[in-house]
């Protein structure tokens, strides 16, 4: 806790002190009585140092692509929805309620255009599914699709406690993957089939020409047999005498 409360103080005096000014103009001097010369003048010393300064202009455009700001100052989402018991009458908020406690800005009185806009997108589905009967949508899936529309692996439901929910859009990609990749294999499964059929082709042609070399071959020793045979038998009659001259 007096870590956290450090880190802010820090925060607000880097954003007040150091970030509007340039290197030459910012001050010596302790801008505050709780911090010395000294102590300020070593922090001052952190933040100028050129990686720090690197890795803070990084977190800085970072922030800037974020469209759906923590609200809830130091207080985890958790730790905020757990206070709002007495708010909501003991009774558990829905996710569209929470994500609307956890982006009200106090110190604006509102919300930013990202926040209302997505609200208003999350209203107008429910009021929609409710207009066509449509299949019942809980209010954590109708949170969930508007979040992957406007980001990428939004963590917000599972960070204020509500586990296990996947996006409608997801699901409805992921169907139309599982369908595209049943079909690849239902195409990959006919090639192979026809394949399989085409060598099973070539193997009894194979096995045809082979058995017709057999007979051939035997015809053939059946044949030389006969003629080694009847050559056999002229050379074993007694040859006729020559006349005498």
């Amino acid at each position: 806790m007096m870590k956290s409360a450090l880190c802010q103080q820090r925060y607000r005096l880097k954003k007040k002190y150091f970030d509007p000014l340039p290197l030459n103009m910012v001050s010596k001097t302790s801008p505050v009585k709780s911090m010395s010369d000294e102590q300020w003048n070593q922090l001052v010393e952190v933040w100028m140092n050129p990686i720090k300064m690197a890795t803070c202009e990084k977190n800085k455009a970072n922030r800037a692509k974020v469209k759906f700001h923590q609200t809830t100052g130091s207080r985890s989402y958790m730790v905020h929805c757990e206070n709002l018991g007495e708010k909501y009458n003991d009774e558990d908020p829905n996710a569209l309620d929470l994500f609307k406690e956890c982006h009200y800005s106090k110190k604006k009185k509102g919300y930013t255009p990202y926040v209302q806009s997505a609200i208003g997108e999350m209203e107008k589905k429910i009021a929609e599914a409710a207009d066509v009967q449509q299949e019942h949508m809980s209010m954590s899936e109708v949170v969930a699709d508007v979040l992957a529309e406007h980001t990428k692996r939004n963590k917000f439901l599972q960070n204020v406690g509500i586990l296990d929910v996947q996006p409608r859009t997801s699901v409805r990609n992921l169907q139309e993957q599982l369908a595209e990749e049943k079909r690849a294999n239902a195409e990959l499964r006919l090639v192979v089939n026809t394949q399989r059929e085409q060598i099973d082709v070539l193997l009894e042609q194979v096995h045809e020409a082979e058995q017709a070399r057999v007979k051939d071959k035997e015809e053939m020793q059946k044949k030389q047999a006969e003629i080694d045979g009847k050559l056999d038998l002229l050379l074993s009659q007694p040859r006729l005498a020559e006349p005498e001259g």
